[in-house]
């Protein structure tokens, strides 16, 4: 027997076998990898088309041929060894526009059916009477379903579904096995000439030698996860040169698009999406520090571009960008492709385009290369419903977006005649990858993203894209929890009855009620999870503390818990789920305290945590100069916190709030809030990773309805009135002392109301006041504004808004510390003090280092004049810390003009922005005024 054979492996035919490089991979390759090992041979792969590669087997070229179907005329001249794989045909469908499920080739009739064209089982379909649309490669099958040109496909699901996640097309889904009356299974085998039947012997015991479990687990890692194992096996490993770096990394500021659904959008005040999901992930597994910044992407590109952002999310590589970003790896590709209202319209060359008015994205990397192609058809938007209402009301021809985004504003919208008409496809900028990027100097975090990224485990990125771009984020109806042998065994061994344990003192997260039952948004959740799958029960394991939780979790009396914290210590002991509730937290004081602005004004002060907390070791790791007092419970560090012997206590905003109402806290309030989220998963013993598959697959089957209903359950205010005539009598008896003390109580209650005047009067101060420079915050300008404008208005007066934003404030921060940067702040809203000091001149902090002036006089001229002042005088006038001078100039955005009846804020904010803008890109320690008179034609895009 000679020390290598030759084996003949198709080239194209993914995720079995395929080329990269030089290297042969697949899930066939990983097959005979596994023989070679078992048999003790080198196997030479030499791949190419099936054409090429069985003409050479057939001269005998090559020992052995892959991928080779038995048939009776092959069976002439060729040996087969028993199968090793059996590749199902299916029926899929669009999840958008869902087929009932397909028994009968009947059922098909009505519907166009796309196939391979020449495919074995064609003719079948046409002597049936079935509607066949045919294609020449697989990947323009899968596009055709995807675009809606045909309503179904049959091909080999395991291809189908692996060209379909490839392609960024997550609504494909398996309707059924494709009824084909046996011609349905295409089996998979080795095959050698019959001139070698000692090497087929070898070959057919070898095979059979591979363990049944381990061809089952090697099929399921190429169908679910492109052959990748799908848990992550141990935590981020960094240097300790690394670990040093993060942990001297400040809070980082991420642009995030408003309106990128489902990657990034902004709902309710919440910003969402599968690119927030990562981001989130990431900030898990490395620990930094994400701060979320979200406008349209044209402002954002522009803060990024002018350092005003450390990272920008959801970016394309292109070279014009390189000089100012450092890039991470691609987290997700997605098709780019043309929407219209013309059903017969296609795009299959760029050329198709001609004499079409064509809406795109303002500042999407494509935009210059389209325009350049078709300069008077190009019009762009900075808003993606903008482009979609135009598309609506026949203002434009066509719509190009990226195809999930494009599919969500059509149902938001409510459009019901639109089609795809292709994918856009340019020299060079086919798709778009989204990447986070990075300032340069943060190249060594760009390195260690690249680490975390890879880190993710494929079930969580698998979870994080159901959720987004899956089937419920089209369509409202059920996801089929489908399970393998393993997972049916494992329930069948625990007669389909899931044992766990929870946190029994969490309330409204979850906890243990009087009669030892589980209560709180975790038991709403398995109350859900439960019906998704028939006969699943979860059977509660009482425990008296969250010690003897993890003690339960650690032996196995209870095999998982639904609501808990990942952390480097549990992971020893657990397996964790993709996150499906992220809470937020909050430092609590009392009313006299000030509200905060950073975690960093807590430095020095006693802040009480519980000892179970989740969000401790993070705090202690990031925040080493934040005093951190355990406590046992949270009420316990509430009521220290009224004693004054802790200054803070920090905790969940859900379990502090219900005690704050429980207990009428009210001389407590929030303070602030942490920018430490928890994300709770299901913890998993670590014995039963199929379990934790399991409930990851439940888990993406939940869509937003309900996990915002499990929300709204248990957040909502309760009122519950309950009548106990047995108890009458004792009321009746109470009133009597009751009046008996009335007198008593009426004399110290005049003590008490002047006290909670005075309280009321420092909270309503607090409440419109920047406490760091004790001017006035956003809401002092919301509540001002209205009556301000009026009274000019009245007067005759001309009217400025102008935006103050200190330039390159971030260096400040970095080089010299938040102090420093504190100080500066103060210095800056003190020379405001100065030069607008008039009774009618407000100034306010609007947030971080801008500013916001709302003043007025007889001319803009004389408006101009006083800004102009303002920024002389902060130019001259460097603030000294510690014999050390810093210096700091701040650029002006103003919006000028006479005020009207009934004035919108936003929209004078809006322009002075746009001033900001503009000054910053005209180099910084700039005025620019827009005069509200002309506006309309002077005014410059930035």
């Amino acid at each position: 027997m000679p020390e290598s054979l030759t084996v003949g492996v198709v080239a194209d035919n993914e995720p079995y076998s395929s080329i990269e490089g030089r290297t042969a991979k697949g899930f066939s390759v990983d097959v005979l990898n596994e023989l070679s090992k078992t048999l003790g041979i080198r196997f030479d792969y030499r791949v190419g088309s099936w054409p090429d590669i069985y003409a050479a087997f057939r001269r005998g070229d090559l020992d052995i041929i892959d991928e080779i179907s038995w048939r009776e005329d092959r069976a002439k001249n060729i040996l087969f060894t028993s199968a090793y794989h059996l590749r199902q045909t299916v029926v899929m469908q669009n999840s958008a526009q869902p087929l009932p499920t397909i028994k009968t080739l009947d059922q098909l009739k009505p519907y166009r059916v796309g196939i391979m064209r020449d495919i074995y089982y064609r003719d079948y379909l046409v002597e049936q009477g079935i509607n066949v649309i045919e294609y020449d490669l697989l990947p323009n099958l899968v596009q055709a379903l995807a675009f809606g040109w045909v309503d179904t496909i049959i091909g080999p699901e395991i291809t189908l579904n692996y060209m379909a996640r490839r392609e960024g097309f997550f609504q494909l889904e398996v309707n059924t096995l494709a009824p084909l009356k046996g011609m349905e299974i295409e089996d998979f085998r080795l095959g050698v000439l019959k001139d070698r039947p000692e090497l087929f012997k070898k070959l057919q015991a070898g095979l059979q030698s591979l363990p049944a479990g381990w061809l089952q687990e090697l099929n399921e890692r190429w169908m679910q996860y492109d052959g990748q194992s799908p848990l992550r096996q141990k935590p981020l490993q960094l240097t300790r040169k690394q670990q040093d770096y993060l942990n001297r990394l400040p809070p980082l500021r991420v642009g995030l698009m408003r309106d990128y659904a489902p990657f990034s959008f902004s709902d309710n005040g919440k910003v969402q999406g599968l690119s927030v999901d990562i981001l989130y992930r990431l900030q898990d597994l490395t620990g930094v520090e994400f701060v979320p910044v979200v406008d349209q992407w044209s402002n954002l590109f522009q803060l990024f571009k002018q350092g005003e952002l450390d990272l920008i999310a959801n970016i394309s590589d292109m070279p014009e960008r390189r000089a100012f970003t450092r890039f991470t790896q691609p987290y997700h590709r997605i098709p780019n492709v043309a929407f219209t209202r013309n059903a017969n319209f296609r795009l299959n060359k760029a050329s198709d385009l001609s004499g079409l008015r064509i809406a795109v994205g303002q500042g999407v990397f494509y935009e210059a290369a389209v325009r350049k192609l078709f300069p008077d058809q190009v019009i762009s938007y900075t808003e993606q419903a903008s482009m979609f209402k135009a598309l609506m009301e026949n203002q434009v021809d066509l719509v190009l977006a990226a195809l999930p985004n494009g599919n969500h504003w059509i149902r938001e919208l409510g459009m019901t005649d639109v089609w795809i008409a292709g994918e856009l496809r340019l020299p060079g900028l086919i798709g778009e990858d989204l990447r986070l990027g990075l300032q340069p100097e943060l190249q060594p975090l760009t390195e260690i993203l690249d680490q975390a990224l890879n880190d993710i485990s494929q079930i969580e990125k698998r979870a994080i894209e159901n959720r987004w771009l899956g089937a419920k984020a089209i369509s409202d109806n059920e996801t089929r929890i489908t399970l393998s042998q393993k997972e049916q065994d494992l329930l069948d061994h625990w007669n389909y009855t899931i044992t766990y344990c929870v946190h029994p003192d969490r309330y409204p997260l979850e906890n243990k009620n009087r009669e030892n039952r589980h209560d709180g948004m975790s038991a709403s959740l398995l109350t859900i999870l439960q019906q998704k799958l028939d006969n699943l029960r979860f059977e509660f394991l009482p425990t008296n503390n969250w010690q003897e939780t993890l003690l339960a979790l650690k032996s196995g009396k209870c095999v998982m818990a639904p609501m808990v914290v990942p952390s480097e210590k549990l992971q020893q002991n657990l397996l964790f789920s993709n996150s499906w509730y992220n809470a937020s937290n909050v430092i609590l004081g009392t009313l006299g305290s000030p509200f905060i602005d950073s975690i960093n004004d807590l430095s020095g002060k006693r802040i009480g945590i519980s000892r179970d907390s989740n969000i401790q070791p993070i705090l202690q790791q990031r925040y080493p100069q934040l005093k951190l007092i355990p406590v046992d419970s949270t009420l316990s560090g509430i009521q220290q916190v009224r004693e004054h012997e802790l200054y803070g206590f920090i905790g969940g905003l859900a379990e502090t709030s219900h005690l704050l109402q429980q207990e009428s806290l009210g001389d407590i309030r929030v303070l602030g809030r942490l920018p430490v989220d928890s994300n709770f998963s299901v913890a998993v013993h670590h014995q039963y990773p199929q379990l934790l598959v399991l409930i990851n697959k439940l888990l993406s089957s939940l869509n937003s309805t309900e996990l915002d209903q499990i929300e709204n359950d248990w957040l909502s205010i309760k009122l519950e009135q309950k009548t106990d005539y047995t108890t009458l009598w004792q009321l009746a008896a109470a009133f009597s002392l009751l009046f008996l003390a009335l007198f008593y109580w009426n004399r110290k209650l005049g003590n008490l109301n002047q006290q909670l005047q005075k309280a009321n009067e420092q909270l309503a101060h607090l409440s419109v006041t920047d406490q760091l420079t004790d001017l006035g915050n956003r809401n002092y300008l919301s509540q001002t504004f209205e009556a301000y404008m009026t009274r000019c208005h009245q007067d005759g007066r001309t009217v400025a808004i102008a935006m103050v934003d200190a330039d390159h404030f971030k260096r400040i921060n970095d080089n010299y510390g938040h102090d420093a940067g504190d100080l500066c702040l103060q210095a800056l809203a003190q020379q405001m003090r100065t030069q607008f000091s008039q009774p009618d001149d407000h100034l306010i902090r609007f947030g971080g280092e801008e500013f916001i002036i709302l003043t007025s006089d007889s001319s803009t001229e004389r408006l101009e004049a006083r800004l102009q002042t303002l920024r002389l005088a902060i130019a001259g006038h460097p603030v000294l810390q510690q014999q050390r001078s810093l210096h700091i100039t701040v650029s002006i955005g103003a919006m000028v003009g006479p005020a009207g009846h009934s004035e919108q804020l936003d929209l004078w904010l809006k322009e002075a922005d746009h001033a900001l803008y503009q000054a910053k890109n005209n180099g910084r320690n700039q005025l620019v005024i827009y005069d509200r008179t002309t506006l309309a034609s002077s005014r410059e895009t930035p």
